[in-house]
């Protein structure tokens, strides 16, 4: 039987859709952004001591358990957000001699990690495979570049797109690959219209995958393209108003990519959305807070924002306007930001000891 991948959980990035599209309901009249600003909305919880040290870069979450997989050079730790308690898994490597990029859950409750060895020009990426049920690592033979993306497709592979290539004269890389786990084989996709790396990529509902920004060998990127599975072509998709590169972009229910961030001003608060169904770019309402490191899709349709300083907010479609939320209780080295099955958001900070839970 084919593995289907269920979902994609970024390092420090989260690009969770939501697996079918709400009935249409009459939309409430629109609240002025003051207005939507007027009331802060929600609160934030540390969970229980960490089991393998203060630390954090991946997080995904194990749909069979409710579990958060965590994982940071080599070392692997769980989390259950129902008793609250932390333990440690296998590691990827021997802790320390590899570094933890991202992690991807399959349909079959395996977990594909990216994961970076030292070598020279910046190091080495490769493809590994966890089975929480055996709690063993095993290699993959699919490729691999420093700062691709990894996304899920609805046929069950994955896509591999961009990424650094230094085995080439230019640094950003254009090849794209389609990865199937099943039998762990990988099959050559053609090239993106632009080299870019460090770049977000998201399915929408038609099944292609919203490609953004990133660096190339110029600098930042404002171009975005569309990668179609059914034809195995890419296409552009227009420009963002900004160059953008390590930022933000997650589905909402509307069908629409918000995305936001990476910037090269550190006081940037705009939002740009790109509507699949007319082609088109439009901008979103400025964010109340500057230089957003997570953006994770709620059950109820709303995104909640944080930053390094650990301020939050949440954006309402209905009410197109960010609503602000409570500050997390720590603002240091801050992760991944995943949703729980429980409905909270798990931000997994990398100097604490502790993680944060916000409960909406």
């Amino acid at each position: 039987m084919k593995l289907r991948v269920s979902s994609l959980l970024l390092c420090g990035v989260l690009s969770l859709s939501a697996g079918c599209q709400p009935e249409e309901a009459d939309a409430p009249a629109l609240k002025s952004q003051t207005e939507a600003l007027s009331d802060g909305v929600g609160s934030w919880a540390p969970t229980a001591p960490k089991a393998n040290g203060n630390f954090t870069t991946c997080a995904a979450v194990l749909s069979g358990t409710g579990e958060v997989l965590n994982a940071y050079s080599g070392s692997v730790q769980s989390y259950d957000p129902y008793s609250n308690t932390w333990r440690v898994v296998a590691s990827q490597c021997t802790p320390g001699a590899c570094a933890s990029v991202s992690l991807t859950e399959l349909a079959s409750r395996q977990v594909l990690a990216e994961v970076l060895y030292p070598s020279r020009s910046g190091g080495t990426s490769y493809l590994k495979i966890y089975d929480p049920a055996t709690d063993q690592w095993t290699s993959s033979l699919a490729p691999s570049k420093r700062n691709q993306t990894v996304t899920p497709l609805d046929s069950g592979k994955v896509l591999i797109a961009g990424g650094y290539n230094y085995m080439s004269a230019t640094l950003s890389f254009n090849g794209a690959e389609e990865y199937d786990a099943a039998t762990d084989t990988y099959t050559f996709m053609g090239n993106m219209l632009t080299g870019r790396a460090e770049h977000t990529a998201t399915r929408l509902y038609s099944g292609q995958v919203l490609v953004t920004g990133g660096y190339a060998d110029s600098g930042r990127l404002a171009s975005a393209e569309l990668y179609d599975p059914a034809t195995k072509t890419w296409t552009s998709a227009g420009s963002m108003s900004r160059a953008r590169a390590q930022h933000r972009a997650i589905r909402l229910f509307s069908g629409n990519v918000m995305v936001m961030g990476g910037t090269l001003s550190t006081t940037d608060t705009s939002v740009e959305m790109y509507d699949p169904y007319n082609a088109a770019w439009f901008a979103g309402p400025a964010l109340p807070i500057t230089q957003p490191t997570s953006a994770t899709l709620l059950y109820s349709g709303e995104v909640l924002v944080t930053n390094n300083a650990g301020q939050a907010a949440i954006y309402s479609p209905s009410q197109n306007a960010w609503l602000p939320a409570a500050s997390a209780t720590s603002a240091n080295s801050p992760g991944a930001s995943v949703l729980l099955q429980t409905g909270q958001v798990m931000r997994l900070n990398g100097s604490s000891a502790t993680a944060d839970v916000f409960s909406r």
